[in-house]
C-alpha cells in the first residue's frame, strides 16, 4: 500500500509537470499570437490545426489534428493548408501552372478556387487520427488551468499525509522503550482506560512499521505528556511500583 502512494504521488508529480507545461505553451501561443500578423500559432514554421470536415477522407478524417511545415516550395500530391475567405482548408495540390496552385479534397468532386503559394500556411507532415476534441480540450486555459489545480491538490493532500506520518514517527522515536500501560498507571494528570491503551500501542507500533497512522486528540495529548515527563525518573517510578508490587 505504501509502494503504491509512492507510484502515485510519482505519477501525480509527471501529470502536474506536463500540464503546467501545456498551460505555459497555450499562455505563449496566445500572446505570439497577438503580436503577430498571423491570426493561427505557429513556431518554427511548425503549426497545428484541427480538421472541421471529411473533405480529405479517407487520408484525413474529421476531428483529425495535422501538423503543418512551411516549405519554400510546394508539389503536385502534395497535401496543403490554406488560407481562403478566412477560413484555413486543407486539400491536395492537384496542378500547378505558373504561380496559380490548384487544389482539391479527395473526397471532393470540384476543384477548389486557384490559390498562390503566399495563401498556403504549409505542408501537412503528420496526422494525428481523432484527436480534435482533445486538442479542443487540451488548448481550452481554463480546462487546463482547472485539471492543473485539481492535480495540485491531490499532491498537497499526498505531501501532506506524508508530512502527518513523518512527525508520528518523530513523536514515537522519542517515546523509546517506555511501556505507555506503565505510564498510564503512574500517571496523575493523563489517564486512559485500558482499551485506548491497547489502542494507543497498536496505533506507535504501526508507525514503527512505518503504516500511516491518525491520532485522536486524547492520544496524542498522551504521547506528549509521556515525552515531556523525565524519562529516567520515569522509568524510576515504573521499577518502584513493580518493585512494591
Amino acid at each position: 500500500m505504501k509502494g503504491l502512494k509512492k507510484v502515485l504521488k510519482v505519477i501525480i508529480d509527471i501529470l502536474t509537470t506536463l500540464v503546467l507545461l501545456v498551460l505555459l505553451i497555450i499562455i505563449f501561443a496566445r500572446v505570439k499570437t497577438m503580436f503577430s500578423d498571423k491570426d493561427y500559432f505557429e513556431v518554427f514554421g511548425y503549426s497545428v490545426f484541427s480538421v472541421a470536415t471529411g473533405s480529405m477522407e479517407p487520408v484525413i478524417k474529421q476531428n483529425d489534428v495535422i501538423l503543418v511545415k512551411s516549405q519554400s516550395e510546394y508539389d503536385v500530391e502534395d497535401i496543403v493548408t490554406f488560407k481562403s475567405d478566412n477560413a484555413y482548408i486543407t486539400h491536395r495540390i492537384i496542378n500547378k501552372i505558373g504561380d496559380s496552385i490548384v487544389t482539391k479534397g479527395d473526397a471532393n468532386n470540384a476543384k477548389d478556387v486557384a490559390i498562390t503559394k503566399n495563401d498556403i500556411v504549409g505542408k501537412v507532415i503528420h496526422i494525428y487520427s481523432n484527436l480534435g476534441v482533445w486538442q479542443k480540450v487540451f488548448t481550452t486555459p481554463k480546462i487546463i488551468i482547472m485539471i492543473f489545480v485539481t492535480l495540485i491538490l491531490f499532491d498537497f493532500a499526498f505531501s501532506y499525509k506524508g508530512i502527518k506520518n513523518k512527525q508520528n514517527i518523530k513523536m514515537v522515536e522519542k517515546i523509546k522503550d517506555i511501556s505507555l500501560k506503565q505510564v498510564n498507571e503512574v500517571s496523575e494528570d493523563q489517564k486512559l482506560t485500558d482499551l485506548e491503551i491497547v489502542e494507543l500501542c497498536k496505533k506507535t507500533d504501526a508507525v514503527k512499521n512505518g503504516e500511516e497512522v491518525k491520532f485522536d486528540k486524547k492520544e496524542k495529548e498522551f504521547l506528549n505528556y509521556t515525552i515531556r515527563l523525565d524519562l529516567n525518573e520515569l522509568q524510576k517510578q515504573i521499577d518502584s511500583k513493580m518493585n512494591g508490587e
